[in-house]
Formats: structure tokens, sequence, C-alpha cells
């Protein structure tokens, strides 16, 4: 159970933590020109700012300031350097999220090993973890000593995804997952890109892949499915991924 102090709410691809902290991640800016040159950078960059745009709007209605917005990571996509237009791009991105709040937190993710340029151009924290009440954000893919007394643990890393069907077609659908382990409550958020859509995590659990994620993948089966839908800004749980038939 959250802890009375701690109100999370789900948006799109994304969180809300006491109406003050949103967090998001793995925008993996600079993913399409990885897999093409056809112009994909634009569109996702379109499409990034779209969705932010949208949230926000919401969020300025209903009269939240936010004084955090926590990125879980991988927000440059290039393993071994900074490309021009990721360059140019993420500093686009970090200059329109510093108008929405007072403080950006980048967590270090797989993705990021060459950000800190980036991040000290910006003077947004860097860092492996971070902790807020009894939260600890991470990214995934590595366990930190530092959040061993945390209630709950918000990561992202995963990218999942699930495939729904019935007895006319199948969709799949980026999701959020929601579980216990370490005895600790465990929110793992889908990507934030437009380009990257997901992976199809009842597969990658059969598979067990080892390693990819801190959590055992036979123990993510027994998470929960969390679909959102923005039209009627509400999430559907969807019970167990291990029991989700696709």
């Amino acid at each position: 159970m959250v802890s009375d102090k701690i109100k999370i709410r789900f948006l799109e691809n994304s969180l809300l933590i006491n109406n003050e902290i949103f967090v998001l991640g793995d925008i993996h800016i600079g993913f399409e020109e990885h897999i093409s040159t056809s112009g994909l950078l634009r569109i996702q960059m379109k499409d990034i700012f779209n969705d932010l745009k949208d949230i926000f709007k919401k969020l300025e209605k209903e009269n939240i300031k936010l004084k955090k917005i926590i990125i879980l990571g991988d927000l440059k996509h290039e393993f071994g350097g900074i490309s021009e237009s990721e360059w140019r791009d993420v500093l686009k991105f970090l200059d329109y999220l510093g108008k929405k709040t007072k403080e950006i937190i980048l967590i270090k993710g797989n993705h990021d090993n060459i950000i800190g340029p980036i991040a000290k151009k910006r003077k947004v924290k860097l860092k492996n973890y971070y902790k807020y009440k009894d939260i600890c954000f991470i990214h995934g893919n590595k366990e930190y000593k530092g959040c061993l007394d945390s209630k709950i643990l918000i990561m992202g890393h995963l990218h999942p995804s699930v495939t729904l069907s019935d007895n006319y077609k199948k969709e799949r659908y980026k999701c959020f997952l929601k579980g216990k382990w370490k005895k600790k409550e465990v929110y793992i958020l889908p990507s934030f890109s437009s380009i990257s859509f997901g992976y199809d995590i009842s597969e990658m659990c059969d598979k067990d892949k080892k390693g990819f994620l801190i959590i055992p993948h036979k123990k993510i089966k027994n998470f929960k499915v969390i679909i959102y839908n923005k039209k009627e800004d509400k999430e559907y749980n969807f019970g167990k991924l291990g029991k989700i038939k696709n």
C-alpha cells in the first residue's frame, strides 16, 4: 500500500507524484537516427512536444504547479557519444521542461554514458538515483544500496507494452507495470518516445532474459498491467501479466 503521504497519479506514459513531481523516462532522443535517415527525427520531436503540451495543459487547468521534473534515464539514445542532432534536441527538450518547473533531475540510464556535458550546460542534476520521501527513482538496470530503505521504487528501462486480443483482432499498447518486489511497491513506466513503442513484456517474460532489469522476469509475471486511456484520462488495470493471453 502506498503511504498516505504519497499520491501517485497515472498520466500518458508518465506519473504525477503528490501534484508536484512529474516523472517520465526513456525518451531516447536520437533513436530515429540509429534506424533511419528518413526524417523521423522531426516526427519524433514533434510527437514528444505535442504529448507534453497536452499533459501540461491538463495540469495548468487543474492549477497544478510542478516543483520537480524527474527523467528516469535514457534521455538520449547514442551510447558512445553525442551526435549533433542529439545535442541540439536534448537542449531544446530541457529548455522546454525548464519553463515548467524549478528543478530538473536526470537519472543516468544505460544510454546516458556521455550526457554530463549537456546536463552541465543546462544546470540539470545528474544522479544514479534520487530519493523523495519514501520513493527511490532509478533507471532500472542497476540496483543501489541507497534505495534499500525506500518503500517505493519508480523506474523505466523496460519499455513495457502488452498485446491484448479478442475474437477479432490483436492490438499492442504501451503500459505501466505495478507490483511488489523485495517488500517494495514498484512502478515501471513505459517509454515516452513515440518512435520506440516498447517491448512485448509477455514474450520477454517467457524467455526469462536475465540481467536486463534488476527485477527477475519471473517476478514481473505477477505485476499488474495498467493501461492509460488518454481520451478518458483514466487508467485500466488488466490484472497480472502472467494471466494475460495474447
